[in-house]
């Protein structure tokens, strides 16, 4: 609910302007060098020298390599070589030392995504279009779910460098009085936002 802090990533909903939306394209990439951190459903990833990872503290417009978000991952378990190959909604830690073996990971990596995502606070109408950043960064190993937040202090309309564009609110109200999960203005709003120019790789030419 909207009125308790339960994080959940970045989720993917829509493309921005009413394009054609069947789910998302996504993206498999490989990961075959050992991944110090765990990859969870919703959390931004970014690659460097081709090697994908969970983006760590919230990117600007500056930073180089965020490609999209997670969206699960695919992989063996050491001695299934032959067997068939597992879908989970994270990848652990350590997965090539633990002997994981023909690991991708799924990524929801068009620029012009609209993604759902908890705020650490209250939003309301008069905040969309502001930029804001995303905060607390990691996972839920129980439910495999990032944890990132957009960060309700951090809401500006003048600071151009931020990582996301509030587009706007969920709203699940009734007409017909019946109590939704989410509303504008709730303790911990859920919000539409999209990824800034120049935070995305593929609107960044800064290659990595």
């Amino acid at each position: 609910m909207a009125t308790t802090s339960n994080p959940y990533g970045l989720k993917p909903i829509n493309l921005i302007g009413g394009q054609a939306f069947n789910g998302g394209v996504i993206r498999e990439i490989a990961l075959t060098t050992n991944n110090s951190a765990a990859m969870y459903s919703g959390d931004l990833i970014k690659i460097a020298a081709g090697v994908p990872s969970s983006v760590t503290t919230t990117p600007t417009t500056t930073t180089a390599g965020t490609i999209g978000v997670c969206v699960g991952v695919r992989y063996q378990l050491a001695g299934q070589q032959l067997g068939y190959p597992l879908y989970a909604q994270y990848l652990p830690a350590n997965a090539v030392t633990s002997g994981y073996t023909n690991i991708f990971i799924r990524v929801m990596d068009d620029p012009d995504a609209l993604f759902q995502v908890q705020a650490s606070g209250s939003v309301t109408a008069a905040n969309i279009g502001s930029n804001a950043q995303l905060t607390n960064f990691g996972g839920n190993a129980t439910y495999g779910n990032s944890t990132i937040q957009l960060l309700q202090s951090s809401i500006s309309n003048s600071n151009a460098t931020y990582a996301v564009r509030i587009v706007d609110l969920v709203n699940e109200s009734s007409t017909f009085g019946g109590n939704f999960p989410s509303n504008p203005g709730d303790a911990y709003t859920d919000c539409i936002v999209k990824l800034n120019f120049g935070v995305h790789a593929y609107y960044n030419s800064t290659a990595s």
